[in-house]
């Protein structure tokens, strides 16, 4: 898709990250940071077609009426991050918890409650929590990304 935009003209740029397999069969090397985006710099409307029927595209992202527009400093730096390996670090954009840390989970069937980090998982990216429910304390594994610091 890039490629196609760079054909017309068109400054592309898709971010790419180095993430853990999450399974034997996951890709391994960098994947698409916004699997299905692309980041397009051009002026509209006079290359709103361009773009819309590139090919591969599938159109241009829009929230009702209004086309989705993004700050260049985002995508600036988003480029510094992966400076020259081309791709973004898991482990540098996300940073892990902590043995002991205070966290809230924000995703799943257990969003709302809080715990504290029992270990992280780095080969799953899980994270084991002591969570207090139910008149006791129980250890439940949650996806590292449904967790943030509690504040």
């Amino acid at each position: 898709m890039v490629e196609a935009l760079a054909g017309r003209g068109i400054e592309a740029y898709c971010p790419r990250i180095l993430e853990p397999p999450r399974h034997r069969h996951a890709p391994r090397g960098p994947v698409p940071l916004f699997p299905s985006y692309v980041f397009a710099r051009c002026l509209l409307p006079e290359r709103y077609l361009a773009v819309h029927y590139c090919t591969g595209a599938v159109g241009v992202v829009r929230f009702g009426e209004e086309v989705a527009v993004l700050d260049d400093a985002i995508v600036e730096a988003l480029r510094q991050r992966e400076g020259e390996r081309g791709y973004l670090v898991v482990q540098e954009v996300r940073r892990h918890p902590a043995r002991g840390e205070a966290v809230r989970i924000v995703e799943g069937p257990l969003a709302g409650l809080s715990g504290v980090v029992q270990r992280y998982l780095p080969g799953r990216d899980r994270v084991r929590l002591l969570l207090s429910v139910l008149r006791g304390v129980r250890e439940v594994e949650v996806d590292a990304r449904h967790v943030q610091r509690a504040r």
